[in-house]
């Protein structure tokens, strides 16, 4: 072989090898920002708009990237001829730092009950007409018992804010091994009826049955309730509009949907998040100075760290349990409402404690068919959430379920429509964890450029997602 031909055939290799170094690096990365911006968002939930809408407010960059198609996590609101229904989250409460947000932005909101409902117990209703949550409790309780409750409840206020001490005092972290049904029982001395009121009410909060979470979270969850409770509020166009209110401020050119976070690189230097798209199934990598995951607990299994999370953090992920919600919307002859009122007035929402789970009452136009929210947690959502399940047999359940509540108003359903969650949608603490231990404490903690936000992070509510991304906030302050 002459030289030059040798010299040719090197050539050619070299240029054969570098297409072939093209091709696979295109089959990975199709997309890369070129421009390093301040943070990167997982996830365009209550906790990443939160999130984003603070750091727009003090001029830093940010991208969000979502998995689905949709904006706002658990916030939906459906849409029918005959009026709207939420899907997901019904209510704010008070104390959420997102009502914060809506209010700054003008976002028209409304309350219209307490934070006690009416509930339904061994096949007898307990409408809630009255004015406050006292009334209600004098309603039902006799004076010996009502006097016991308020000393119970003053008791566990007393507990609630001992929870902002760091570190708890030993003999409030022991009640993480404890579940909250069993303390109750056990050391309450509240009647059987007034044990009932306390665990009807807070299930739903928790989506699972207060034997299945620690007495200590159970403590965290009851401040809600205590007293006159904290006032819930919803948005009136529906709680999806209240989320795109902020999306619109945001700019929705910064979310970018379908994007599902795959991999997640820190280095000394930034960050570089790898997402593919959802609907072409191109790969994209995006560079940022920091990272903050929003997403739900379930969803943050399915993004490979480097460097890997620490055997503390991977434990507190591994070891954290969940609530299970499930929502159907029946849609009713309008006549049916008589059901549901007291004297003309809607005794809605309604803790079933069964089947039905939370009757809300949807937002229906006038003189059309009416529209109820069910909103079931617990087991009877992780019936329905299962595949096993099939649609004939939900409705069946849940007709036999009105008829034995309200005899007779099976004739009145006229459609029903089923929305299944993942199981575990819900941010749930199982006994022998609690999210003030110190396995919940490594989540909470930077790791190098990665922050960890979302309600798994605080507590079980959506104001624990919008305190998650208060917290990253004032973390990514702290590290310029």
């Amino acid at each position: 072989m002459t030289m030059r031909k040798l010299m040719m055939g090197i050539v050619m290799m070299t240029a054969i090898f570098c297409m072939q170094s093209n091709v696979h690096a295109n089959s990975q990365v199709f997309n890369k920002n070129t421009k390093k911006i301040d943070v990167i968002i997982v996830g365009a939930g209550v906790s990443g708009l939160t999130m984003a809408y603070h750091l727009k407010k003090i001029g830093k960059s940010f991208q969000i990237l979502e998995q689905s198609s949709h904006i706002g996590g658990r916030v939906r609101t459906a849409e029918y001829p005959n009026g709207k229904a939420e899907v997901g989250l019904e209510e704010f409460w008070e104390n959420n730092p997102f009502l914060k947000v809506m209010r700054e932005l003008n976002v028209p909101l409304e309350t219209t009950y307490a934070s006690f409902s009416s509930f339904c117990f061994q096949e007898k209703c307990y409408p809630f007409t009255q004015d406050t949550n006292q009334q209600f409790l004098q309603s039902i309780l006799s004076p010996e018992d009502l006097a016991v409750f308020k000393a119970w409840d003053e008791h566990m206020m007393a507990l609630y804010r001992q929870l902002s001490m760091r570190p708890l005092p030993d003999e409030l972290m022991a009640l993480k091994d404890q579940s909250f049904g069993d303390w109750i029982q056990k050391t309450s001395g509240l009647s059987p009826m007034a044990q009932e009121i306390v665990r009807i009410e807070t299930e739903p909060e928790f989506a699972t049955s207060w034997s299945k979470i620690s007495a200590l979270d159970g403590i965290a969850e009851w401040f809600i309730f205590s007293g006159e409770g904290v006032v819930p509020w919803h948005v009136k166009a529906g709680n999806q509009s209240g989320v795109m209110a902020v999306a619109n401020f945001i700019g929705k050119k910064a979310i970018k949907l379908n994007k599902q976070v795959t991999h997640i690189k820190s280095t000394q230097h930034g960050v570089e998040v790898t997402a593919l798209d959802n609907a072409t199934y191109k790969q994209h990598t995006y560079s940022a100075k920091y990272v903050v995951t929003t997403v739900p607990l379930f969803k943050l299994s399915d993004i490979q760290f480097e460097p890997r999370l620490s055997e503390e953090q991977q434990q507190a992920i591994d070891s954290q349990a969940g609530g299970a919600y499930f929502t159907a919307h029946v849609i009713v002859d309008d006549k049916a409402k008589r059901f549901w009122s007291v004297d003309g007035q809607s005794i809605l929402p309604i803790l079933s404690d069964g089947p039905l789970g939370v009757i809300y009452e949807g937002d229906s136009k006038k003189g059309h068919d009416a529209i109820i929210n069910l909103l079931l947690t617990g087991q009877y959502a992780q019936q329905f959430n299962s595949r096993i399940s099939n649609t004939r047999a939900m409705r069946q359940a849940i007709t036999e379920a009105f008829e034995k509540q309200w005899p007779g108003f099976g004739v009145f359903i006229k459609q029903m429509v089923f929305y299944r969650y993942h199981p575990y949608a819900i941010a749930s603490w199982p006994v022998g964890r609690s999210r003030f231990d110190l396995l919940s404490d490594s989540l909470r903690r930077p790791y190098g450029r990665i922050y960890f936000a979302g309600d798994f992070t605080e507590d079980t509510h959506s104001n624990g997602a919008a305190n998650s991304a208060l917290r990253v906030i004032r973390q990514l302050n702290q590290a310029n």
